[in-house]
């Protein structure tokens, strides 16, 4: 006879299979953030990066999207790419942990020593990243879709508290629909790549006079 153990051992296998399988083929949005070229221009300057979400709709499709996502993922599929790299993907996150992701890369690369751990948060300004808008859509005209997107924050310098520079990025892109969500996750990806690289945090810190 088999023991019931290896009974057991096998339904075990059977059923993690099972469910990492459903769970790889559940739809995702992904994100390939492109780094522009380092230039070290702020090196030797340290801040503190926090992000925070003052969104109105917090989720991240509209329904059109949603329609075709099949569901309304909470986690965003994130790679990395330098120049004319592919990119490399380092993880799925979360939005507000993925922006902290996008926004360390962008500011090392300027030389930038770039804390975001709370408990290692000396006196070095903040840097706050407020999210005001991350929307996907899908549109449905007679005879084709439209994949639309649009993104807002605004990026403030902090010292002790207290405002000292601030300035709001945003923009709005659309892509028509040919090959099932591949044009959704190229439009997400140049319009986060786009507005992430126009935060010009030298001129920033030269406005609040840290510079």
């Amino acid at each position: 006879m088999v023991p019931i153990k290896k009974y057991a051992g096998i339904f075990l296998l059977i059923l993690f299979l099972l469910t990492a399988v459903s769970c790889s083929t559940v739809p995702v949005l992904h994100v390939n953030y492109r780094v522009p070229e380092k230039t070290n221009q702020l090196q030797g300057k340290k801040v503190f990066l926090e992000i925070r979400d003052s969104r109105t709709d917090k989720d991240m499709l509209g329904e059109g999207a949603r329609e075709d996502f099949k569901n309304n993922p909470e986690n965003v599929s994130l790679s990395v790419a330098e120049g004319k790299e592919r990119g490399f993907k380092i993880g799925v996150f979360s939005l507000g942990d993925m922006m902290r992701e996008i926004f360390k890369e962008r500011l090392t690369g300027l030389g930038l020593d770039v804390v975001t751990d709370i408990g290692s948060r000396g006196e070095e300004p903040t840097l706050v990243i407020d999210l005001q808008a991350f929307k996907l859509d899908l549109t449905k005209g007679a005879v084709k879709r439209t994949w639309t997107a649009r993104i807002s924050y605004i990026a403030e310098i902090q010292g002790k508290g207290k405002a000292l520079a601030s300035n709001k990025i945003s923009g709005e892109s659309e892509k028509l629909k040919i090959v099932l969500r591949k044009e959704a996750d190229s439009l997400i990806s140049d319009l986060v790549t786009d507005l992430a690289n126009r935060l010009d945090a030298e001129a920033l810190l030269r406005q609040a006079g840290l510079i």
